[in-house]
């Protein structure tokens, strides 16, 4: 009984979903035959445009099961073409994706009555749908084509605002859904201001003069060696020969980038640029549904993956408007450990998030008892001068590493695959700050002893991280040509065993606050650090995370 119920309202939609996409791709149609847009649970709410005082409205599908848990937060698809696409859409997703918010974006209301009588309620998509002016003055001069960047201001500056403010949804979850000329404008989108949304859905998109444009786009941002970090869908109709070429060099120029945060997939559907239509739906929902099961079992707490500036590491997870300290992962990165502060409690708390029945847990261990940092082999959580060892049901009680470095007050502890030890040393006189090591040699540990100029050098220097294989050493503190507070430095190995002279990670990392306590994934992967984003009092510190291959930029070459 549901799959026919599935089929009765997927077959309605697509008939009216059909006709319409018929009508819309003639530029000479006339008139459009509309009605007031009703649909159940559908919320109508009017938006206007800040910077153009333009009329739109959204529409408002919430989950059922919204209102029943104040807790969770949820992914959202946005839509433009909203008329047209908010049935096929609520269909599917009733089915395949119910745990959804949908948002549809409305063409502008109060457009000239003129315009609406000739073209249709639609006028206003193209304009803000295209990126590029008509080259013909009278076409120019009545539609206003090229105003894509405008419409995608509204959506960043006001839409996407409103719903964050008022409704609980998931600001690492964002899709947006665009077909035809909606899908032209998502292409302008995923090349501009690729951070709009995590993922893209481009039904056979227009681009059939626009694929010159687009690689400038694209252009622009491998000039500044910015991953999309988006997946991406696209498809188009069997029968769509004159826009099967630009659609396959648009894919081409994407899978160019040879992009690790990017997914292509490519769907060609049997029909016509109208009959396509309700199978994109169908299909793209489907991959959504894959993805978002996907995206649930990947590591880093299923975040969107940062490019080369650095951006706050889960946000309303675990980075907050309060302090947040530390963050390491696992081996297997399946947990990772932090400390915050919670007001209201004086004591911080030691926090960790767990991978546990395909999706991520968190809890409370305790009231801090040092800075967390887990070996590379997995078996020891170093705690500053304490520690804890691996068990077959978790991790043992709290232990002691004892003299020598019983004495010495050890602010972090890290080690390396070999077992040597590097930690730092807080309360030092003046503020200098000493950075140690101690080798594990035919399994004996030696005595601690300091590192020389190259690392030891200038004031405040602290929490390092050595490198699994001892290549390089990350630490932060004060030295002159610093950007102010303490900046993240980097000192590699060189071939004859010594440390080369260390180097600021620079402006993509340091600024004038406080950057400090720097680690590394274990896969090598992501470098995660702390910065002050509040006073000198420190009450608002957060984890921060940027591609790896910040270091390797700064490696020196043979």
């Amino acid at each position: 009984m549901r799959k026919l119920k599935l089929f009765l309202v997927l077959t309605i939609a697509a008939l009216h979903a059909l006709s319409a996409q018929e009508n819309r791709i003639k530029e000479d149609a006339g008139v459009a035959i509309t009605s007031n847009f009703e649909l159940p649970k559908i919320q109508v709410v009017p938006i206007t445009v800040t910077n153009a005082n333009r009329q739109y409205e959204l529409y408002i599908k919430l989950p059922e099961a919204y209102s029943e848990n104040n807790d969770k937060s949820y992914p959202v698809i946005y839509t433009t073409d909203a008329m047209w696409h908010m049935e096929m859409l609520s269909g599917s997703t009733e089915y395949m994706l119910e745990e959804v918010i949908l948002v549809g974006i409305s063409w502008q209301k109060d457009i000239d009555e003129g315009l609406k009588k000739e073209v249709g309620e639609h006028v206003s998509r193209f304009r803000d749908y295209s990126f590029r002016k008509s080259n013909k003055p009278e076409i120019q001069t009545k539609f206003q084509f090229g105003q894509g960047n405008n419409h995608l201001g509204f959506i960043r500056n006001d839409i996407i605002p409103y719903m964050d403010n008022t409704y609980r949804t998931d600001p690492n979850s964002r899709t947006y859904f665009g077909y035809s000329m909606g899908g032209e404008f998502g292409a302008y989108v995923l090349l501009s201001q690729p951070d709009t949304f995590n993922n893209y859905i481009l039904g056979s998109p227009s681009i059939k003069n626009e694929v010159e444009h687009l690689s400038a786009l694209n252009t622009k941002l491998s000039n500044r060696n910015s991953s999309l970090n988006a997946n991406v869908f696209i498809s188009y109709g069997s029968l769509e020969e004159p826009m099967m070429e630009p659609i396959e060099a648009f894919i081409k120029l994407l899978n160019d980038r040879r992009d690790d945060g990017l997914t292509v997939l490519k769907e060609v559907i049997d029909g016509n640029h109208g009959t396509a239509f309700p199978m994109t739906v169908v299909r793209s929902i489907k991959w959504l549904t894959q993805l978002n099961k996907t995206i649930v079992k990947t590591p880093y707490l299923g975040q969107k993956l940062p490019g080369l500036v650095p951006q706050p590491f889960a946000p309303g997870m675990v980075t907050s408007e309060n302090w947040e300290y530390g963050g390491v992962f696992t081996p297997d990165l399946k947990e990772f450990y932090f400390i915050r502060e919670v007001p209201g409690n004086e004591k911080q708390e030691f926090v960790v998030f767990e991978f546990k029945n395909e999706q991520w847990e968190e809890s409370v261990i305790s009231n801090r008892v040092g800075q967390p940092y887990i070996s590379p082999d997995g078996q020891t959580m170093h705690l500053g001068k304490r520690y804890k060892q691996r068990t077959l049901s978790g991790w043992s009680e709290i232990e002691r590493l004892g003299s020598p470095f019983e004495e010495i007050k050890i602010m972090r502890m890290t080690s390396s695959s070999k077992g040597t030890f590097v930690f730092d040393e807080i309360g030092m006189p003046n503020g200098d700050g000493v950075l140690r090591y101690s080798r594990l040699v035919e399994g004996k540990r030696e005595a601690p002893r300091p590192f020389g100029k190259t690392i030891n050098t200038g004031r405040m220097n602290a929490h390092p991280f050595i490198a699994p294989d001892e290549s390089y050493l990350i630490f932060d503190g004060e030295r002159e040509g610093g950007f102010g507070d303490s900046d993240l430095y980097i000192s590699f190995r060189q071939e004859d065993g010594s440390w080369g002279t260390a180097i600021n990670l620079g402006e993509a990392i340091n600024t004038e606050a406080w950057e400090a306590a720097a680690t590394v994934t274990p896969d090598g992967k992501y470098l995660f650090f702390n910065r002050n984003m509040g006073s000198n009092d420190y009450e608002n510190v957060d984890i921060f995370w940027v591609d790896a291959k910040v270091i390797e930029d700064l490696r020196p070459k043979p």
